[in-house]
């Protein structure tokens, strides 16, 4: 029989985890914003979709955006202004059900997407790319 004490600070190790990492490797795109804006995720895959891998699925059934990096040498600039257009309509009125935070995370996740760039990177280029265009 476990000690109380070990057993607690395993619980909290897991509730931390499950706090940074919401998401597993099923989870859809579309789960990690509201019901009113699944349009916004279909305009985004379909933005994306010349620099999608062939066989990816649609905006419902799509768990990662994983990019033919042939076709996307030079477009990255593209990714990230279609990134942060769907994020600032998104943020405009609380239209995700995860922090910013996890939704990078959720992006940058070798799971969930082959961009081969960090979180803090992806925030980065988003944001600037938000300043740029609005």
């Amino acid at each position: 029989m476990k000690n109380k004490s070990v057993a607690r600070v395993e619980q909290q190790r897991r509730r931390r985890e499950r706090r940074r990492y919401p998401f597993s490797e099923r989870t859809k795109l579309i789960e990690l914003v509201e019901k009113r804006h699944y349009g916004d995720v279909m305009n985004l895959v379909n933005r994306l979709r010349p620099y999608l891998q062939e066989g990816e699925g649609d905006a419902f059934t799509l768990t990662r955006l994983y990019f033919d990096l042939d076709r996307l040498v030079g477009q990255r600039q593209f990714v990230y202004s279609g990134l942060a257009e769907f994020l600032r309509k998104v943020r405009a009125d609380d239209g995700l059900r995860c922090s910013q935070a996890v939704f990078f995370r959720y992006l940058s996740s070798a799971e969930h997407s082959n961009l081969g760039i960090s979180e803090k990177s992806l925030k980065e280029s988003v944001y600037q790319m938000i300043k740029q265009l609005f």
